[in-house]
Formats: structure tokens, sequence, C-alpha cells
């Protein structure tokens, strides 16, 4: 049954969890690309753990990158946490296959499947034939740092979703089902406005035949595609280039099932009703506004398709070295950042297509870098699973 499901990228992911009497509320932080342009949001994350075990020590918040990092420096650092974290004790193995996840947000409530992704399945350079596709273009100078923390890491803790094209929602139906049959693992509130999470046990032989049946059904009708990046390209991106690499010396038997082939991530639905897809909005900092919008042949709250407008903003960037770019989720919050300065132009994007997102990378193709995002961004995964990545 399980081979079924291997066929279909997908295996049991041989989950970590926080140990039993650990605060999970103060545990559990949201992506670390989020609030880039707030490092106050990150700043009460740390007050609000006080000390206690937490995913803040394994992870470096995009809102603290400067251009003069030690990227290795802080990869070590984030490796040697991981380390102790695992000596100590403070993650322990769960029995779960996988895991059923519903996330209430402000949009309602979000389900999910945590699972390992099969890295040989999935490409994320354009005109890609796999199972798992990319969905937006690959911005190639932000891989090798994260190539290297998974490189040094002994285990990783994700925050990727990763999206299936169900119009009529088969396989959360099957799982929401079930529900009341599988052990409750947490049920908490997540920090800072992140809403409640709920994980419960999904290690039913017969559940997991079932999901493979769907999936397959998906796959078929997908011609060959079944999953799609939602959140975490440039993640699954800089594994997929570290697992091409490690496999080169391992036997065939070593490659077959070595943990790093894998990476963890939250399946959702496209279509679920309470998944949000919003466009991501552009800010530019350190310009004249009004000189800038016209060099751009733009205007703001009505820009031109990304597809036009990112070329232009790459060459204007080039043009201008003292400008700068940001990206930001939620149009309130860029036009609220642009508002704190006299040298910053919101570029902001009234909706998003989610249909395009599938259509998109069938063909082989990808959307421009960060086109859309997955829900606001408090609405974003939080990290709390994990799973080792070394033998």
């Amino acid at each position: 049954m399980k081979a079924a499901l291997r066929e279909l990228g997908l295996a049991s992911a041989g989950i970590l969890l926080p140990a039993a009497g650990t605060e999970l509320e103060k545990f559990a932080v949201i992506a670390c690309d989020q609030f880039s342009s707030r490092p106050e949001y990150w700043q009460e994350a740390e007050r609000i753990r006080e000390g206690a075990p937490s995913a803040l020590d394994m992870i470096f918040p995009e809102a603290y990158l400067m251009a003069e990092t030690d990227e290795e420096l802080e990869a070590k650092k984030i490796s040697a946490a991981m380390q102790r974290y695992l000596e100590e004790g403070l993650l322990e193995p769960c029995s779960a296959s996988f895991v059923y996840v519903r996330r209430q947000t402000g949009a309602g409530v979000r389900k999910g499947l945590v699972a390992a992704f099969d890295l040989e399945r999935y490409e994320f350079r354009e005109g890609a034939k796999s199972l798992i596709r990319a969905t937006e273009g690959t911005v190639a100078e932000r891989l090798p740092a994260r190539k290297l923390i998974r490189s040094l890491a002994p285990l990783e803790i994700p925050h990727a979703l990763v999206l299936v094209n169900e119009p009529r929602n088969e396989l959360f139906e099957l799982l929401e089902g079930a529900r009341g049959e599988m052990r409750p693992l947490y049920d908490f509130e997540l920090m800072l406005g992140g809403g409640r999470i709920e994980g419960r046990e999904l290690s039913s032989e017969q559940l997991c035949e079932k999901m493979a049946e769907i999936l397959e059904r998906d796959r078929l009708r997908g011609e060959g595609f079944l999953f799609a990046m939602g959140d975490g390209n440039h993640s699954f991106a800089a594994a997929k280039l570290w697992w091409d690499e490690l496999k080169e010396t391992l036997s065939p038997e070593q490659r077959e099932n070595h943990p790093a082939r894998f990476a963890l991530a939250e399946l959702v639905n496209l279509h679920d009703s309470a998944l949000t897809i919003e466009p991501i909005h552009r800010l530019l900092c350190g310009v004249n506004p009004a000189a800038a919008a016209g060099e751009l042949e733009i205007d703001p709250l009505a820009p031109p398709p990304l597809s036009v407008l990112q070329p232009r903003l790459d060459a204007y960037l080039k043009a201008n070295p003292a400008a700068s770019l940001d990206y930001i989720h939620g149009a309130e919050e860029c036009l609220r950042l642009a508002a704190e300065a006299e040298d910053r132009l919101a570029i902001v994007y009234a909706d998003f297509d989610r249909e395009s997102i599938f259509k998109q990378a069938a063909g082989g193709g990808a959307l421009p870098r960060k086109s859309f995002s997955l829900g606001e961004a408090r609405d974003k995964r939080y990290y709390l699973e994990s799973r080792l990545i070394i033998p």
C-alpha cells in the first residue's frame, strides 16, 4: 500500500515532534521569509518564547538578512542548535506515517497532509515534465545559502506548502471523514495571530490505500503532473541540489531510501475554500516614487502583468544600485510600509488567478518569481514537524 504512495512521490515521513511538556505556543513560529520588512515581529516572537524551546533556534528570519551576514556561520549555528535539540531529547519520533492538519485562519479551516515528497520526482527548472513541479521562477542566487544549511543540518524543519489540483476535494473529504478515528497529536493557538492548528496521526493502511487511489486518478488527469509548489520553492530547489550532489557518493541501494532524498512539506488542495491565494506586491525602497513610476511606465495601483513588470524592475535595479526591492505579502502591509518613508514606492496587485498555477506548470513553464502567496503573512505555515535527513 505505501508502495503505491511511493510511486506517487509520497513517503512515510519519520516525523519528529517537540517532546511532551514543550509549550507548543512558544515552539511554533512562522515561515522565516515572512515579515521580512518588520524585524519587530521577530523580536516579539523572541520575547514570547522567553528562552523556552523554539523553532526560532533552528531558522534564520530573513528580516535579519544583511549584506554582511556570514551565511556559513549562520548555517553552522542552525546545525548546532538542531543537534542540541536532538541530543537533549527535545524532539521525539512520532508514530504517524503522515499528519492530517487542520489550520484555523480568518478564511476558515484549511486542511493539509504533512508528508515526505520524493525529490527524484521533483524538478524546478523550466520545461520540467516531472511529477512535482515548480510554479514560479527560481532565483539562482538564493539557492547556495539554503543548500549550505541543508548540507550541514542533521534535520529539516520545513514551512513548505505543496498544492494538489482537486476541484472535487476527494482527498481531504476522505481524511476529514476519518478524523475521529485518528489519534490527536497537537491542538493549540499559534503565536502572534496565526490562528489555531490541530494535527492527527494518519497511519491507517486502509486510508493510505484510498489516498493512493484518489491521487492516482489526479495524476492521470494531469498526464503525469500531480503536485505543484505553493510556498517554499527555493527550499525545495536547494534540497534537490543537495540531494543531486549527495547521491553521487552513494550506492544504488543507499540512494533508494536515504532520508535526504525526501523533503517534508504540507500538501493542500488548490481549491480549498479556506486557502486564499493572494498576489505578492512589490516595495521599491531608496527611490523617488514619482520618478521611479515614470521610468517603469506604471500606475503603481494598476500595474501591468508581472511577466511584464518584473523584467522592468530587474533592469531598473541594475541601473539604480542604491534602490532595493522587497516582496510584500498583503496589500495593506505594502501600502503601510510605503507610507512610512518618502523614498518608497508600493506596487500593488488587485488579485491573482489561482487556475494559472497549474496551467503554467502543466506546460513546463513557471510564473515570474514571487507571483503569489498562499494566504496572508499570518496564514503561512508555522515550523512544527521535523525529520532527520541523515541516516
